[in-house]
């Protein structure tokens, strides 16, 4: 059974042309998520003040 290793980075960050690009969409990745978890959280907080009576 062969274990599996991370791949390790670059030290060089600037080497690759493709840098840049990969950092941007990395940065929508992470910016898409956060607004996922920012709305889901508001939906759970709006569930819960209606569950108890506080919209009304």
């Amino acid at each position: 059974m062969t274990l599996l290793t991370p791949s390790r980075r670059r030290t060089d960050t600037g080497s690759s042309p493709f840098s840049e690009i990969r950092e941007t969409e990395r940065q929508a990745t992470l910016f898409v998520i956060a607004t996922a978890a920012v709305g889901a959280s508001a939906s759970l907080v709006a569930a819960l003040f209606l569950s108890n009576g506080l919209f009304l």
